[in-house]
């Protein structure tokens, strides 16, 4: 009997996963509040289901008899996931573990109360705070409670900055709450990876590309990291105890931290994959198919894992404009790039012409594209031949 795998949103960062399953043999349905979403059209059952609303999820998900959910790439469906896989004996996080790892303030304060590197945080329940005083030493983050793909998330250097940024970071949460985080100097860094029996079996550990200040959202990952090999060691043993304290023993993860001297500082660790196509970039760097992996776990069924391995030297580049315009890039030049040996993939999501905002959050991407080299020296100096090449602007 065909397993039947329930996919929690149908956009762009879902495909890989909906894709991925259907080759794999298994039957897949979508569902989100957002009827065109491309997903839809290459499941064999979508649904108008919002993926926030586990009870309508569930009763979705009991008449279609699934045997698997996953929420690729979103943060606000890992709730709901959790909350099937505990009614209908699935595989997955319990909704308690998950509403803390997807909720940031509860993070913040487990990460508090287990004694492990935290940013000084406070609550902002409502759209005035007085913060006299907080930024006479220091940046600050305001941050959405409940979000993801960095929408909302801002650097703050004063207190009148905080006041006009709040309401929109607010806007962004599913709960309406944000919360004021004290900005943490270092280097950003992602790790993916598979969990076993309480280890981590295999992980691809980036340096991380952000946009500039204000704003936080990702443009980028490359690997092998730069980061020495007894940090690299220290960052996986940090991600084993806070999933080990949860009692997550099995499954993907994903998990962003910043690395300031020796000090492990975790901002969000998902018990999901990755967005931002780090799964692409996996694949690449470790010759291993992690979504073939997650889709097959939360199906309950194995897959084989290799050894852990050096990565190959790669880049993956979220692709997006610094100003609202039409888009527009060399477009010779792009097809001369995609014949590059180096270029594994270029993809536009717009046309050329298209109405585009500045690349501030997630939502403004307007393509990606995969980079290779001999070494990460040859990796960086052929992304910036690519971007150069490219010449991806709005005007």
């Amino acid at each position: 009997m065909t397993k039947t795998l329930l996919v929690l949103a149908a956009s762009m960062y879902q495909i890989p996963a909906i894709e991925t399953a259907k080759r794999l043999g298994y039957r897949v349905i979508t569902t989100d509040n957002v009827p065109d979403n491309p997903g839809h059209a290459l499941a064999d059952a979508s649904f108008g289901v919002d993926t926030t609303d586990p009870d309508g999820v569930l009763a979705l998900a009991v008449r279609e008899n699934i045997s698997g959910v996953i929420a690729p790439g979103t943060d606000v469906a890992v709730m709901t996931a959790a909350h099937l896989a505990e009614r209908l004996g699935l595989a997955g996080p319990s909704p308690a573990v998950a509403r803390v790892l997807t909720h940031k303030q509860l993070f913040r304060e487990f990460l508090a109360g287990a004694a492990l590197p935290c940013p000084r945080v406070f609550p902002l329940t409502d759209d005035k705070m007085s913060a006299r005083g907080l930024f006479d030493k220091c940046s600050w983050l305001v941050k959405p409670n409940r979000s993801s793909g960095s929408k909302g998330i801002f650097i703050v250097r004063s207190e009148a900055e905080l006041q006009s940024r709040l309401p929109e970071s607010r806007a962004f949460s599913t709960d309406r709450t944000a919360m004021l985080e004290e900005f943490v100097h270092g280097t950003q860094h992602t790790c993916d990876g598979v969990l076993q029996d309480g280890k981590v079996a295999l992980a691809l550990l980036t340096d991380r590309d952000t946009a500039l200040p204000p704003y936080t959202v990702t443009t980028g990952h490359r690997v092998p990291s730069r980061l020495p090999e007894p940090i690299q060691a220290k960052a996986l043993s940090v991600i084993e105890d806070v999933l080990g304290r949860l009692r997550v023993s099995s499954g993907p993860f994903d998990c962003d931290f910043i690395v300031d001297g020796e000090r492990i500082v975790l901002i969000e660790i998902t018990p999901r994959l990755g967005g931002n196509s780090l799964s692409r970039l996996f694949q690449a760097a470790l010759d291993f198919d992690f979504v073939a992996y997650a889709v097959s776990h939360a199906c309950g069924d194995a897959f084989p894992l290799p050894e852990r391995r050096r990565p190959t030297p790669a880049a993956i580049a979220i692709l997006g404009v610094d100003r609202p315009g039409n888009l527009s890039w060399n477009v010779p030049e792009a097809e001369t790039l995609k014949r590059e040996s180096w270029v594994q993939t270029l993809l536009i999501d717009l046309p050329e012409g298209a109405k585009t905002e500045r690349f501030i959050n997630g939502r403004h991407r307007v393509g990606e594209a995969l980079i290779t080299g001999r070494d990460r020296d040859e990796v960086d100096a052929r992304l910036i031949e690519f971007k150069r090449r490219l010449a991806l602007a709005a005007i």
